[in-house]
């Protein structure tokens, strides 16, 4: 994780979450990523050189995450329009 200044906000490269190229789809791989994120006020949640993602891996992060703290501003950045839907998806399921 890159660390700000005043460690209220951090940057998190999504890559983080892979093992070598696997695809970022399960609930278990977003946990991993989330891990720490409580710590922070904002988290920019960096998705460069990231194709797809997951309903779980987006619905863990996105909505069950981000409902369990709600003081936590997630900035997702970079995001392709596959993600992008995906995230929106899991934020507005109706």
């Amino acid at each position: 994780m890159h660390l700000s200044e005043t460690s209220e906000d951090v940057i998190v490269p999504v890559k983080l979450a892979q093992y070598e190229e696997e695809a970022l789809v399960s609930r278990s791989q977003a946990k991993s990523l989330t891990r720490r994120f409580e710590r922070f006020q904002t988290v920019v949640v960096d998705f460069s050189d990231i194709e797809q993602i997951g309903q779980a891996f987006a619905d863990e992060m996105f909505r069950v995450f981000a409902n369990a703290h709600p003081g936590l501003n997630m900035v997702p950045v970079h995001m392709t329009a596959f993600v992008k839907a995906m995230i929106k998806r899991v934020q507005n399921p109706t």
